[in-house]
């Protein structure tokens, strides 16, 4: 019973201190920084490679159609200003062109 509550004590941890690591490698541009993590203020600020990279990251693991360019998801990410976050939006630039609109 001692080693099971150690294990989700030690889970517990681990699990408050992602967000603060996520949130530290998006605020610093780190490489390991990703689509799903940003805010949309977050991705603004990013260059434009460092967007079309954050793209084909996103639609390497999330999407099984790729007629869509990773320069393009970026664009529609740029153009479109709705509420909601990066990851969010970037579902919704992808379904739209899966569904032919």
């Amino acid at each position: 019973m001692h080693r099971l509550g150690a294990m989700a004590g030690a889970l517990l941890a681990l699990s408050a201190a992602q967000p603060a690591a996520r949130s530290a490698a998006a605020e610093s541009g780190a490489d390991d920084a990703s689509l799903l993590y940003l805010s949309s203020g977050e991705w603004e600020r990013q260059p434009a490679p460092r967007k079309v990279a954050l793209a084909a990251d996103f639609m390497r693991i999330f999407c099984t159609d790729q007629r869509m360019s990773a320069a393009s998801l970026a664009d529609c990410l740029d153009r479109d200003k709705a509420d909601g976050a990066p990851f969010e939006r970037a579902m919704a630039c992808v379904s739209a062109l899966s569904a032919g609109r």
